[in-house]
């Protein structure tokens, strides 16, 4: 089983550009969970263009957890949607919350989604959630009980640096309470500090420098024409890597100690 959490402190440092970019590029099955507290309905509306979830998701999940007994990945499964038609891997998307409050409603439940995921990777299909910003709670403790690794994603100016040592703390702890691997990645590394000073700053591992290309990330977040030659594109590339980088780490565990270096290039306005 593999659970990657993805979240950043603040900010917009392209969470979910970057947890539906690992999806799409992910070696194995997978399904993307919009989990972000804060209600959203980015992916729908962009990348996958206005599709109407049909009362899948979050919502629909917590109301079939009211009134069915069931308890195995088939409940999860009716509330998601294809996240490409492509034949091959199974790339599904969990829609998330469509309220202010659907985060606190939901708030028993996390255990229950938790333990679906956990059967959904006795079957072969890794799960990647999209956290979006860190609130004062922090990440639901249950989904951080079986994460794998918590990747935090922060761009590399003061303000953003500023923000993620607000947070730190209480998440490095609750990651070492959980074993779950507390990851850094910056985005637009060299805007203006490398990821390299950020990481030794704050004492993470870097897992990825993804670079500033906002050509790719409009076609990801927002359904945008591709830019020519997209497989070849900075982001892309960075998020390839990554994926499979992810991948190999979860199910391998860590690599041996020293310094891992960073994937993608330090990223420069497109």
């Amino acid at each position: 089983m593999t659970v990657i959490l993805v979240a950043s402190a603040g900010g917009s440092p392209g969470v979910t550009t970057t947890a539906l970019g690992l999806a799409l590029l992910w070696p194995r099955d997978v399904l993307l969970a919009e989990v972000d507290p804060h209600p959203s309905q980015v992916l729908l509306a962009g990348y996958l263009r206005g599709l109407a979830a049909g009362g899948r998701g979050l919502g629909g999940l917590a109301q079939s957890y009211r009134t069915q007994p069931e308890n195995g990945p088939q409940q999860l499964a009716e509330q998601t949607l294809a996240l490409t038609e492509q034949p091959g891997r199974r790339r599904c998307f969990l829609p998330g919350f469509t309220h202010p409050r659907g985060a606190v409603l939901f708030e028993r439940y996390w255990p229950r989604l938790a333990g679906q995921l956990d059967d959904l990777g006795r079957i072969g299909t890794d799960a990647i959630c999209d956290c979006g910003r860190l609130t004062a709670d922090g990440l639901p403790p249950a989904l951080l009980q079986h994460a794998r690794a918590v990747l935090l994603l922060t761009r590399s100016d003061l303000p953003a640096l500023a923000m993620l040592r607000l947070h730190l703390p209480e998440l490095a702890t609750a990651t070492q309470q959980t074993a779950s691997d507390l990851l850094l990645g910056v985005v637009g590394a060299g805007r203006p500090y490398s990821g390299t000073e950020i990481a030794r700053q704050l004492e993470l591992p870097l897992l990825a420098e993804l670079a500033w290309d906002p050509p790719t990330a409009a076609t990801l977040r927002d359904g945008a024409p591709s830019p020519k030659r997209l497989t070849e594109r900075p982001l892309w590339r960075g998020l390839q890597t990554l994926s499979v980088r992810l991948a190999t780490r979860a199910t391998a565990g860590a690599p041996p100690a020293g310094p891992e270096p960073p994937i993608g290039l330090p990223g420069t306005p497109r």
